[in-house]
This record gives C-alpha cells, sequence and structure tokens, in this order.
C-alpha cells in the first residue's frame, strides 16, 4: 500500500515537471531517475532486502540422503562404490550404481558380473545442504533489470522470461520445479521504492526545474 502511494506522489510530481519542461528535459531527467532507481535496487537485491527493510527468507535447505559404501571383485579387479544403489540396465538387467572411487566418476555394474563381494555398507545417513551464494545474483544484472526513459516517464523492471521469474518471486506464486512437480516459492520483493528511491526522483527533479529557469 506505501509503494500505491508514493507511485501516486511521485505521478503527481512529474506531472507538474511536464508543464513547464521541455521533451528534451524531461528525458533526460528520466534518463537519471531510471538510472539511479536501477542501481539502488539493483543494491538492495544484492543484500538481500526487500523494499521496507526486511530480509529475503532463506532458501530451503535440501536434504541429500547417501548410502554406505561397498566394495567387490569385478572381472578380477577390485571396485570400490560410494552411496550406491541397486539399479536396472535398459534391458531390465540387475546392476548396483554408485561412484566409483578409483574412477571418480558414477559407475554401474552388472551384478551377474559380479565375483564376489568383500563389504556391504548399509548405513544411510543425511546432510542439508543450501547454496551459498546470494539468490538472485543473474536476475539483477543489467541484462534483465532494465531502465528505460522517455519523455513523460522513467520505467524500471524486468520483460520477457525475466519478467516471468521475477514475478513468481514478487508476488510469492507457485511454479514447476520439474515435470510433475510445482512449488510455491515465499514472497521476496526484487521491486518496490525506498524512501531513498523517492529522494533520487526528488533530487532529480530539482535539478530539472532549476536547469528549466
Amino acid at each position: 500500500m506505501a509503494d500505491v502511494l508514493m507511485f501516486h506522489e511521485l505521478d503527481a510530481i512529474i506531472r507538474d515537471v511536464i508543464g513547464v519542461t521541455k521533451a528534451t528535459t524531461r528525458r533526460s531527467m528520466a534518463r537519471r531517475i531510471a538510472g539511479d532507481i536501477r542501481r539502488n535496487q539493483q543494491k538492495r537485491i544484492g543484500r538481500q532486502k526487500n523494499p521496507d527493510g526486511t530480509a529475503y527468507k532463506a532458501r530451503r535447505k535440501k536434504k541429500i540422503g547417501t548410502q554406505g559404501g561397498i566394495r567387490f571383485l569385478w572381472n578380477g579387479q577390485t571396485r570400490s562404490l560410494r552411496n550406491w544403489r541397486h539399479s536396472k540396465g535398459r534391458y531390465g538387467d540387475r546392476m548396483i550404481t554408485g561412484f566409483d572411487e578409483e574412477r571418480g566418476s558414477i559407475r554401474s555394474f552388472l551384478r551377474d558380473d559380479i565375483e564376489r563381494y568383500l563389504s556391504v555398507d548399509l548405513r544411510r545417513s543425511e546432510k542439508t545442504k543450501t547454496k551459498p551464494d546470494p539468490m538472485f545474483r543473474r536476475l539483477r544484472q543489467e541484462r534483465f533489470l532494465k531502465a528505460s526513459a522517455y519523455p513523460d516517464a522513467a520505467v524500471v523492471g524486468f520483460s520477457g522470461r525475466a519478467a516471468a521469474i521475477a514475478r513468481i518471486h514478487q508476488d510469492g506464486l507457485s511454479d514447476k520445479v520439474s515435470h510433475n512437480a510445482t512449488a510455491r516459492y515465499p514472497q521476496r520483493q526484487l521491486l518496490g521504492l525506498t524512501e531513498a528511491d523517492l529522494d533520487a526522483v526528488t533530487e532529480a527533479i530539482t535539478d530539472a526545474l532549476k536547469g528549466a529557469k
């Protein structure tokens, strides 16, 4: 609601400016306003803050389950797998899949080819993981967060696919996370005027009026 009042107040001020300045002056003013607001928005998003100063809700922690190790003889070789599981091949063959410590990659072995099991650890463990990087690092870049200037408007916002993604977070909507699953995202406001934004707008308008005299 506060943002709506801010925009109405800003519109009234700009209407007064339009009546006393040239189109070129207004465009220059709008360019400065759009640039200042975009920079402020980028900095605030980088600080992971909503326009009212509250922090973005943290990412949901992911639980990752791991299985113990297994060692066996395969074609005369000793193989050791971490985080292993039973699996099936393309034609339904029974297999064991896991991280091959010697090869350093995920591999699968036909169970019929395993000569002998040396050790099997069935214990499972879980750990939580969150991404360390700040959210919206790419979305706040200038290639996605656009600033445009016109004689009668200054526009800051997203477009295309970036706008669709931003709206989901701005309004806390649901979106598909896989083929048959959706998730509801917490509201994290990417766009919104702050007191610092209004101060920047006021300063730009004041300078434009001084130049018009």
